[in-house]
């Protein structure tokens, strides 16, 4: 049986999105999220989130003002003037994030981030040990980051993570060759690109194409 991780990225970042991906969750094949905790709608999402308590909620980690971010297509060129931070900069940062949604009384599934970049080198490792710190053992691994070392790190740290990753929807990546998948969406209102992420979502035919083909809808917390 194939399982699906249907994550729905940037929970709590403004109420247009916040918004849809409840709809998403209750109407549709979304069965995890994960949260930015310093925007503007993060108090409504803890909010919703303690209202669906069977959502799987991650802490989407925000680096985005260390490195220079082209917004347009959600592609990072680098760090910001070339400089990478000291990591007890980094460190700090992630562990303030962290510890605000954990004060919000939100139980923490798995870490992702904002435009990949807990998965740059340098940040990957302190990420590693702040799971083992606060007992978070999920990560999402985007296979663009693909390498042999990198993921013999995780393994061997304890850390878990599902062994394929879909950027996103395209016509047949449900039926692409893996055992558990995650599959990134941002579904939103008042973007054009958010409202078709969300159509697909919660299409009726996929959701019992998933159903009559064995393929099983699962959290972070179920790997």
């Amino acid at each position: 049986m194939k399982k699906i991780i249907v994550n729905a990225d940037d929970f709590g970042y403004r109420t247009q999105i916040n918004n849809a991906i409840i709809y998403a969750y209750k109407n549709g094949i979304v069965r995890s999220t994960s949260m930015l905790v310093n925007r503007d709608a993060f108090d409504e999402a803890v909010l919703l989130a303690k209202e669906n308590p069977g959502l799987g909620i991650g802490l989407h980690i925000d680096l985005d003002k260390y490195f220079n971010i082209e917004h347009g297509v959600g592609t990072v060129k680098g760090w910001i003037n070339n400089c990478i931070p000291d990591q007890q900069v980094i460190k700090g940062e992630i562990k303030q994030q962290i510890e605000k949604l954990l004060s919000a009384g939100i139980q923490i599934d798995h870490f992702d981030s904002h435009h990949h970049t807990h998965l740059f080198p340098e940040v990957l490792s302190i990420v590693i040990d702040l799971c083992k710190e606060y007992n978070v053992d999920k990560i999402r691994f985007f296979n663009k980051f693909d390498s042999i070392k990198l993921k013999d790190t995780l393994i061997s740290n304890g850390i878990k993570f599902p062994e394929h990753f879909i950027e996103g929807w395209y016509y047949g990546n449900v039926d692409e060759n893996y055992n558990v998948s995650e599959i990134m969406t941002h579904p939103g209102y008042g973007e054009i690109w958010r409202e078709k992420e969300l159509l697909v979502c919660c299409d009726v035919l996929l959701k019992e194409y998933c159903q009559r083909n064995d393929i099983q809808l699962i959290k972070f917390s179920d790997l």
